[in-house]
């Protein structure tokens, strides 16, 4: 089992209407919401934890998780509101987010709301913005320190100012589960958030250095760069005609998992007797899981009969 622990909410993404009027498509999102719902599209066995309202939206995330074959079981159903996230576009289609989700029920998670395991995960997901807001953030942190000797851990930072506009702050909590980690998928634009004068390449040796098995660098629509111990890859991106790239990242995070899964990564030293070979395919097969999303509107992200070229190489 996967467990994919964070946040589910609801983006709004918003068109100018007429006069002083805004028109809102209203759909399901959120950063770990997506990773699970991109794992179970690709026939794994993946389960949620984190806060999910009573409210009606609440119910539409419980719903959305059941159709799409992603276990509720650890969901946390409170009477707190469900996070709302305004979602503005640019000229290329990159999202800016608005977050209003101040005491939401994805943020009121506590160390006494820890789930209990009858079989302890194969790999255990965290990151954006629950990783670094309380109490949720100490939440998680817990269940990690609790779980890791049995279970891979995956982190994907996804850094988001406007929950938390102190770079500083988000770069001390994301350099502090580094160690506790062991494969971080992170976008070149976030590391140029949290550290702009620092190389990116340089980081992610140090990271290396402190603990993962592999530290993947997203570059948006250029590839993905990946560090492990005793080599390095770059692989290029794949050219579509972007409709937006929301949900990009979240679907290579689920290719990613998948792809380690398939490739025997089940424990630590599974996961450091990769080849590079294994090694460049997994990260092929993910980042054309990400093209696909690029191509849609919102997050949504591939099944697997749409990567039977890719999956075939991995295999």
């Amino acid at each position: 089992m996967f467990l994919i622990c964070g946040e589910a909410l609801f983006d709004l993404f918003g068109e100018a209407g007429a006069e002083d009027s805004v028109s809102y498509d209203a759909r399901i999102g959120g950063s770990p919401f997506n990773v699970a719902m991109g794992l179970a599209r690709l026939g794994e066995d993946s389960a949620f934890f984190g806060g999910i309202s009573t409210d009606a939206l609440g119910e539409r995330l419980i719903e959305k998780f059941r159709k799409e074959g992603v276990s509720d079981r650890y969901a946390l159903r409170t009477d707190y509101l469900t996070t709302l996230s305004l979602v503005q576009k640019d000229a290329h289609g990159h999202p800016a987010y608005t977050f209003y989700g101040a005491s939401a029920a994805d943020r009121m998670v506590t160390t006494d709301d820890l789930p209990a395991f009858h079989k302890a995960p194969l790999y255990l997901h965290v990151g954006s913005y629950t990783a670094l807001v309380e109490p949720v953030a100490g939440a998680l942190k817990a269940l990690i320190a609790r779980e890791r000797a049995h279970t891979l851990i995956s982190f994907d930072p996804n850094i988001r100012p406007t929950v938390e506009p102190d770079m500083d702050l988000w770069r001390r909590n994301t350099e502090g589960l580094v160690p506790s980690t062991d494969v971080i998928k992170v976008s070149d634009e976030d590391l140029e958030l949290i550290a702009p004068e620092e190389e990116i390449a340089a980081i992610a040796r140090r990271w290396l250095s402190n603990g993962p098995g592999l530290v993947i660098v997203t570059r948006g629509g250029d590839g993905a760069t990946v560090f492990a111990t005793g080599f390095e890859i770059d692989c290029p991106g794949v050219k579509v005609e972007v409709e937006d790239t929301v949900g990009a990242g979240d679907t290579f995070q689920a290719a990613l998992l998948c792809g380690l899964k398939t490739l025997g990564a089940v424990d630590r030293s599974s996961l450091a007797a990769l080849e590079e070979q294994q090694v460049r395919h997994l990260v092929e097969f993910a980042v054309q899981a990400a093209a696909i999303t690029c191509s849609r509107r919102g997050a949504n992200l591939p099944r697997m009969a749409e990567l039977e070229k890719e999956w075939s190489a991995l295999k």
